[in-house]
């Protein structure tokens, strides 16, 4: 199993969130920039 499986990500600039759920390889690409790993306590907004 992939470690990003049942991770979350989030975009910085419009606030998107995906939990991933299965890796077919790739990228995440939101906005035109690569998605982030949501960390714990972190509402992706600064």
């Amino acid at each position: 199993m992939s470690d990003r499986v049942n991770r979350n990500y989030f975009c910085r600039t419009c606030g998107n969130l995906v939990t991933f759920v299965k890796d077919g390889g790739g990228k995440l690409i939101c906005c035109g920039h690569e998605m982030e790993i949501k960390k714990e306590g972190f509402g992706g907004e600064e």
